[in-house]
């Protein structure tokens, strides 16, 4: 059997974003996940793929030959997220809800039926892209995605972590070991459930 595959998504395109800081993190960490979950783990920026709008004549779920009707970039991307078991989305929070990029890209997808797909949000502020998180259920729900429980919402994120994903200098050891712990939950559940489901 197919080793278990979850794509990491940061789902921001500014640069620099404060979510490159724990997208780095996890591709630090990665052989340790990948070693401990069984699963071999994909990291993807959205802002990688310079995506449009979409603006097809049909939507995808109305499209037979989709996404072969595509760009290069846009059949890219949606062939690259497709191809996971499991989808692990890095959001932050925009004016109280989805980042426009991110809700673009996912805007392309089609043939997610079933995935299990989890959400770290991210913010600057206080309450952790919270309301970001909750923006993206519905388009899961459309996408028909399993979206799984116990998302994390990741508080002053500039305070956690530093540009080059490790922990700031001034982060207290019990902090750390509680992002540590609680980030390595998120890839435990999004990783059964990617096993159990595909």
């Amino acid at each position: 059997m197919m080793m278990t595959k979850i794509n990491v998504i940061l789902g921001s395109v500014r640069e620099p974003s404060m979510g490159n800081r724990l997208f780095t993190y996890l591709k630090n960490n990665r052989l340790e996940l990948e070693a401990e979950n069984g699963i071999q783990l994909t990291f993807i920026k959205v802002g990688d793929y310079q995506l449009k709008p979409y603006n097809q004549p049909i939507p995808p779920l109305a499209t037979p030959e989709y996404p072969n009707n595509l760009p290069e970039n846009a059949k890219q991307w949606v062939n690259d997220v497709s191809d996971a078991d499991g989808v692990l989305i890095l959001a932050p929070e925009y004016d109280y809800s989805i980042p426009g990029a991110l809700k673009t890209a996912l805007d392309y997808l089609k043939g997610m039926d079933g995935k299990p797909v989890q959400v770290i949000s991210y913010s600057m502020g206080k309450v952790g892209g919270l309301l970001g998180m909750m923006a993206l259920l519905p388009v899961f729900q459309v996408l028909n995605m399993i979206t799984l429980n116990h998302n994390l919402q990741l508080a002053n994120i500039q305070k956690v972590f530093a540009e080059d994903g490790n922990f700031i200098p001034e982060l207290a050891e019990s902090e750390q070991v509680y992002y540590r712990s609680r980030i390595a939950q998120i890839i435990k559940n999004i990783s059964h459930y990617s096993e159990l489901l595909k």
